[in-house]
């Protein structure tokens, strides 16, 4: 039986999901912070030892740096074939503006945006054939791609979804007066924290084992999964937990419409410390394992079994 591979990467603090198409394409679901080191994995490190030359599918699902910047890497340095980004292209104000205020997290946010532009600019350059996440906004429009029964399916945002982060940054481009410079950098700030609830969600389904499913979360938040949920069966045996397992994008109600028997959280082992007792009661309640891909260091592997969708971490 035809089979796609999911890898998930140690990447730290970020996502980074490695699909293998029954054909030996790739599919990478967000890249990471894009740091290389001794102690996480990067997508294009893998990409490198696995001799992988060029990606098919390039999807980012939010404009956060543990998502963006190893998607940056990745293009600089392979062939994609197609990508899907979550907004056209647009042109930033000044960045004089964040310099002379001395706002730091602004000049940071105005730095995310335009590494995203880059990210654009580069794939451009090189003829990937871009697709923008408002072409997937419907049920009827919502295939990804489809290869020997397996499907991967775009589910949230669709159209009317709510998108409060990009409402901010059109909000952003529309100032253009100096004396709007106090609005633009706060509204920086705003987009970043709102982020999350623009993010992507997409699932990856075998059409001949209903039970093998995975289902990537992004960093989507509880309100977007409640508005998700209402509309679609979002069912599936393996989560990629969405904002690193946070109670805001993981909790009871979440896991109540996904019901997963597997729970893959990207997150760094120190960083995970925090969280542990707020996944023990979970774990006690639902009975869903839990792993944490900060726990597998380079050359450790854990395999799950699912179906012809066989999960591996590390």
């Amino acid at each position: 039986m035809p089979s796609a591979n999911v890898q998930f990467l140690n990447v730290g603090w970020g996502d980074a999901h490695l699909i293998q198409l029954p054909s030996g394409g790739l599919c990478l679901i967000d890249g990471g912070d894009g740091t290389f080191s001794e102690n996480q994995d990067h997508p294009l490190s893998w990409m490198n030892r696995n001799r992988a030359d060029r990606v098919e599918w390039m999807i980012l699902t939010h404009i956060h740096e543990d998502h963006i910047n190893g998607l940056l890497d990745v293009a600089k340095a392979k062939p994609v074939i197609k990508a899907i980004l979550p907004y056209e292209p647009f042109v930033l104000p000044p960045v004089a503006w964040t310099h002379e205020q001395g706002d730091g997290f602004a000049e940071r946010v105005y730095h995310l945006l335009a590494s995203y532009l880059e990210l654009i600019q580069v794939l451009t350059e090189q003829g990937t054939e871009i697709k923008w996440r408002s072409d997937y906004g419907s049920s009827e429009d919502s295939v990804i791609w489809t290869e020997d029964g397996i499907t991967l399916t775009h589910l949230y945002p669709w159209q009317d979804d709510p998108l409060p982060a990009y409402e901010v940054l059109k909000d952003i481009l529309s100032y253009s007066m100096e004396s709007e410079r106090e609005e633009v950098l706060e509204n920086l700030t705003r987009f970043f924290a709102i982020s999350n609830d623009d993010s992507s969600v997409y699932r990856l389904h075998s059409m001949e084992e209903a039970n093998a499913s995975v289902l990537f979360g992004g960093d989507q938040l509880e309100p977007g999964w409640e508005r998700l949920a209402q509309r679609t069966d979002i069912r599936s045996r393996v989560w990629k937990v969405s904002h690193h397992g946070m109670e805001d994008g993981c909790n009871s109600r979440i896991l109540s419409w996904i019901e997963p028997e597997h729970c893959i959280i990207p997150i760094s082992l120190e960083r995970s410390e925090a969280f542990l007792e707020h996944w023990k009661s979970l774990v006690f309640s639902t009975n869903t394992s839990f792993y944490v891909t900060g726990s597998y260091a380079k050359g450790e592997k854990l395999h799950i079994e699912n179906g012809s969708l066989p999960i591996q971490l590390g």
